[in-house]
């Protein structure tokens, strides 16, 4: 009698042990998928956002994007800017790294007489980085970016508090103008 109930005993343990183990990798499964389900929610927002106002000339709107929690910071990179980037370098060096790419591949195709490409953001596949690095790259329609004094900047680096980050959007025509929200205070 004590052989059979040690024996039941090993039984129970083992098929707990199994639950335990494919329990937690559903779960893991789930939270994956959720992560990702965000992710592209985070995508699919910001792009049809910016692609909607571009054409509506003049318009401005105060938009709110939800990021999934893991990401801390957001750049926007005007690929066609051929002004001063090199501070772009401290916040993301991946956008860096790509601006200066795609500047490089427009001027060499143009000196080469093989003009398929109409600008600098046709040599590109991105022109939005997340810190951490997304595993899918983003790339809006045609971007502009404003500084505070009014003035163009070749880039746009937003914090991203608890998932969220706020820009203003101003459809210009051909192309969409970003730009941080001005706080009460300043």
């Amino acid at each position: 009698m004590g052989v059979g109930e040690v024996f039941i005993f090993i039984i129970a343990a083992i098929t707990f042990a199994l639950i335990m183990i494919f329990g937690y990798r559903a779960i893991s499964g789930f939270i994956s998928s959720g992560e990702d389900v965000a992710f592209v929610q985070f995508k699919t927002d910001l792009e049809s956002s910016i692609k909607k106002i571009y054409t509506e000339y003049g318009a401005v709107r105060v938009e709110e994007f939800r990021t999934p929690p893991k990401y801390t910071q957001i750049c926007f990179v005007d690929l066609d800017f051929a002004g001063e980037m090199e501070t772009l370098k401290d916040f993301s060096p991946a956008a860096y790294d790509a601006w200066k790419t795609a500047q490089e591949d427009f001027s060499q195709r143009a000196e080469n007489n093989r003009l398929d490409l109409n600008s600098v953001y046709d040599a590109a596949d991105q022109n939005v980085f997340l810190k951490p690095a997304a595993t899918v790259p983003i790339k809006l329609h045609q971007i502009t970016l404003r500084g505070e004094n009014d003035e163009s900047q070749g880039f746009l680096c937003e914090p991203i508090y608890q998932g969220s980050f706020t820009l203003v959007l101003e459809g210009k025509g051909s192309h969409t103008q970003l730009s941080r929200v001005q706080s009460a205070v300043e």
